[in-house]
């Protein structure tokens, strides 16, 4: 048994997570009553996460979708990540890093 040896990405697979994740998400976003920010995604009931800032609060939204999907690992590299708009990310100091393709799924 091999831990450390990757695992083969299924092309069929691959479609169906693509297939099954939402084009666009409706994300409502608070202020903590303990610091930082609540998101609960109002389309994906149940879907709620929390960070003490902005640029968490993006990655964090971004994990909680693909837990939801129960979207494996392996395959998150060949998953888009949903961002908010320009607007929202200046409101909450999110930074796109650069070198990391990031899609805003239409």
């Amino acid at each position: 048994l091999n831990l450390f040896k990757k695992k083969e990405i299924i092309p069929e697979v691959l479609q169906a997570i693509l297939w099954k994740l939402p084009d666009h998400l409706e994300v409502e976003i608070k202020n903590s009553e303990a610091g930082g920010f609540y998101a609960v995604v109002e389309n994906l009931p149940g879907c709620i996460t929390q960070a003490d800032s902005g640029q968490e609060l993006y990655e964090m939204v971004n994990d909680a979708v693909y837990t939801y999907f129960d979207v494996p690992e392996e395959y998150l590299p060949y998953v888009k990540s949903y961002i908010p708009s320009e607007e929202q990310r200046k409101k909450l100091g999110i930074k796109v890093q650069e070198g990391k393709f990031v899609f805003q799924r239409s």
